[in-house]
């Protein structure tokens, strides 16, 4: 249980492609998520904070409403390591701090947050258990190229700049697999929770 919020918070990260957003869609009929790139979207839409700070480095493209163009901020973390560190030194404390805003609000004993690169910024301290779910690398990409969009390089881009999957796995409290089926996901979902509240409260 989280020491500060009385609640057990569970994390949820993977590569992209792995499928952590059908996992939160899953969760979210019966316990509240929080997904950490909305909080990170949000925090970009003009006048927030995020927003504020950003356009101060003058290091993002505005549109013509004044609004943050995501492909030239991405196009700008991803072309240089110390690029994309400058920008999550900028947001990954308030995204931390929407986070744990959100938690303190909940009613359920136990939450779940949906964190992408959780190991990347070593905020495993901030959870009491991680569940991570990996996919093969083949199975990621065609998801990536399918529902997002991307071209395969740009795929494998992004794959690349995040921590290696097994090093994710070794460090998980749970592993869900998911190259099958979506029905095979949701089961071990609900093996997981079963899990979770046998060495929970």
């Amino acid at each position: 249980m989280s020491k500060l919020s009385k609640k057990k918070v569970i994390g949820i990260t993977g590569s992209m492609g792995s499928g952590k957003s059908e996992i939160s869609r899953y969760l979210r009929k019966k316990y509240p998520v929080l997904d950490c790139d909305q909080v990170n979207a949000d925090l970009l839409k003009k006048g927030n904070l995020g927003y504020q700070k950003l356009n101060d480095l003058r290091i993002v493209e505005l549109d013509s409403n004044g609004q943050i163009i995501k492909e030239s901020l991405a196009s700008y973390m991803f072309s240089k390591a110390e690029h994309r560190k400058q920008v999550e030194a900028i947001l990954h404390p308030l995204i931390f701090e929407q986070m744990h805003k959100w938690i303190y609000e909940q009613e359920s004993s136990i939450v779940f947050v949906e964190m992408p690169i959780l190991f990347e910024i070593s905020a495993q301290d901030h959870f009491d258990s991680i569940w991570c779910v990996v996919a093969d690398l083949d199975v990621a990409l065609s998801r990536l190229q399918t529902y997002r969009n991307f071209t395969r390089e740009q795929a494998l881009a992004r794959l690349v700049s995040q921590m290696n999957p097994e090093e994710k796995m070794a460090k998980s409290d749970i592993v869900l697999q998911n190259n099958g089926t979506v029905e095979q996901l949701h089961k071990q979902i609900e093996e997981a929770l079963k899990e979770e509240k046998v060495h929970g409260d």
